[in-house]
């Protein structure tokens, strides 16, 4: 299982290569836009085509809006909100994920926990993965830090249920169709 993040920045013609990676294969795409404003969000989730590969993250409110996958929070997002309920019942049971640093199960509501930095990040200069330190990862935890063709493969070893990429795509996104094929190719054949 193979996810992309979308980049923190504004990237040119960032809609058009979201597309292109929906229809590149079965990922999904995790709308992560740090600062953006609820109309710049939205504006973002119009130009996509396939709703169904989208988790979205800061604005529960377009789960309403949007057929989406799911519902992403970020670990200090998760720690703001009350425990129960996360979402209102009225959002239909969207796919919950959340961010954590450490290995530790947060609770049953979330089906996916995004646990890193697992290797050096590629976008982020200085932020050391922590590898060594994720010796027993919960079924349900996808990898993320630093992860590119180079490393992919070791990740199923390390007991991941898949990745997310954010360097390894938006560090060249006219490349990114690309680099997506071959890293889930890369994924699919790894043990």
């Amino acid at each position: 299982m193979i996810w992309i993040v979308t980049s923190p920045q504004r990237v040119p013609e960032e809609t058009k290569y979201l597309n292109e990676l929906a229809a590149a294969g079965p990922v999904t795409l995790l709308l992560r836009k740090p600062g953006w404003e609820l109309q710049e969000y939205s504006a973002l989730l119009e130009g996509l085509q396939d709703h169904s590969k989208v988790m979205i993250t800061g604005y529960p409110e377009l789960l309403g809006r949007y057929n989406v996958k799911g519902f992403h929070m970020s670990e200090s997002m998760r720690e703001q909100q009350p425990t129960s309920p996360i979402l209102p019942a009225r959002y239909c049971n969207p796919v919950l994920s959340t961010s954590v640093h450490t290995p530790e199960n947060p609770g049953p509501a979330w089906q996916y926990l995004l646990l890193g930095p697992v290797f050096d990040s590629i976008s982020k200069k200085g932020y050391s993965g922590k590898a060594h330190l994720f010796n027993a990862v919960p079924p349900n935890c996808i990898a993320i830090g630093g992860i590119d063709a180079s490393n992919i493969t070791r990740l199923k070893a390390m007991g991941f249920h898949g990745a997310a990429l954010l360097g390894a795509i938006w560090q060249n996104p006219a490349m990114a169709v690309k680099n997506y094929r071959i890293i889930q190719t890369l994924w699919d054949h790894s043990q």
